[in-house]
């Protein structure tokens, strides 16, 4: 009985996290501006994503090992630390596919180019180390289940996702494209959409 309430609950957290992707994913849709619209200016330039929907994402996650966390004695005392915590990685894994599932797929049904303003093979490697950059971070909060302050490893989580959006990640996009660069656009007077 209880096992079949956990599951339920796994499954009903992975459709949320599918549905903030999608939802998310529409949004970026319709306000984009459909002359500066591409992919890594949706889902990377855009803060969106890395400022929602990647903590809403975490959260979720993160009370999944928290729960976890509760049967921690008993799960050591069967000397089961391990199995536990590569089924937490796996746990983390499928969310983060279902998320960057529900996140990417739409666009993919709408008429505008993928990679407008950029080398496409640049920007493939930008999205998929952003997407690399998530999952590491949701491997990073499986700590949790094992660590003696929970909520510092979630904030540090945050955190790092911020620093690598706002320093990390924005200068690599200037690498794609000089457009996302603010003295470029301001010298060749390029406004909007950015």
């Amino acid at each position: 009985m209880r096992l079949k309430r956990i599951q339920r609950k796994l499954v009903l957290n992975g459709f949320i996290v599918f549905l903030i992707g999608l939802m998310g994913s529409i949004i970026l849709i319709k306000t984009g501006s459909p002359e500066t619209m591409e992919l890594p200016n949706e889902y990377l330039n855009f803060h969106m994503v890395s400022l929602y929907l990647q903590p809403a994402v975490f959260l979720l996650f993160y009370k999944q090992v928290l729960t976890f966390r509760n049967i921690n004695v008993f799960v050591s005392v069967r000397r089961k630390n391990k199995w536990m915590m590569f089924h937490l990685m796996v746990l983390a894994t499928i969310y983060c596919l279902i998320f960057v599932l529900g996140l990417f797929v739409p666009y993919f049904f709408t008429d505008y180019p993928l990679f407008k303003f950029g080398n496409p093979i640049v920007g493939i490697e930008l999205i998929l180390l952003h997407v690399l950059a998530f999952l590491l971070l949701l491997w990073l909060l499986v700590g949790g289940y094992n660590w003696h302050r929970p909520y510092l490893l979630l904030l540090m989580a945050i955190i790092i996702d911020l620093i690598y959006h706002y320093y990390i990640e924005k200068n690599i996009l200037i690498n794609y494209s000089p457009v996302y660069d603010e003295l470029y656009r301001a010298i060749h007077e390029i406004y909007g959409g950015f």
